[in-house]
C-alpha cells in the first residue's frame, strides 16, 4: 500500500478526553493541561464523540475509583500536532499539552456502583 493511500484526514471541531478530577484541578488554571500519561506516551488521548468516550473509559479506567470528567477540546485552538494514528477514525491524538484556554466544557463522568462509566452529565461552559 503505497504512502498517499494511508493518508488521514485531520481532525477538526471538537474532541473529548477523560481525566481523573485531581489531575484536571491541578492544571486548569495552568497554561497547559498534559494528561498524567504525557510523558510517557507524548500524546493526549481522545474521541470524537461522547459515546466512543466510553469505550476507553470501561477499557482501563474502572479500577480507578477517582472522579472523572470528560474535557471538551477544541481542536482549532491548538498548534500542536493533531491526527488519527489508525483506523477507525475516531481517536484523534494531540502531540503537545492542550493549552487551557482551548477546553471549553467539563462534564463530570457519571459511574455505576461497579466502576463502570455510564455516560456524562451537562456541561460546564468555560468559553463562550
Amino acid at each position: 500500500m503505497s504512502e498517499a493511500t494511508t493518508e488521514r484526514p485531520t481532525p477538526t471541531g471538537l474532541t473529548y478526553h477523560l481525566s481523573p478530577v485531581p489531575a484536571w484541578e491541578a492544571q486548569r488554571v495552568g497554561e497547559h493541561y498534559e494528561p498524567e500519561a504525557f510523558a510517557d506516551e507524548g500524546f493526549v488521548h481522545t474521541t470524537i464523540d461522547l459515546e466512543t468516550l466510553l469505550i476507553p473509559a470501561n477499557r482501563y479506567y474502572t479500577d480507578d475509583t477517582r472522579p472523572y470528567v470528560c474535557l471538551t477540546i477544541d481542536l482549532d485552538v491548538l498548534e500542536a500536532d493533531v491526527r488519527f494514528d489508525a483506523d477507525p477514525l475516531i481517536y484523534p491524538h494531540i502531540y503537545g499539552p492542550v493549552p487551557t484556554r482551548a477546553v471549553t466544557e467539563v462534564r463530570a463522568a457519571r459511574r455505576s456502583e461497579d466502576g463502570a462509566f455510564t455516560g456524562f452529565d451537562e456541561p460546564h461552559l468555560l468559553q463562550g
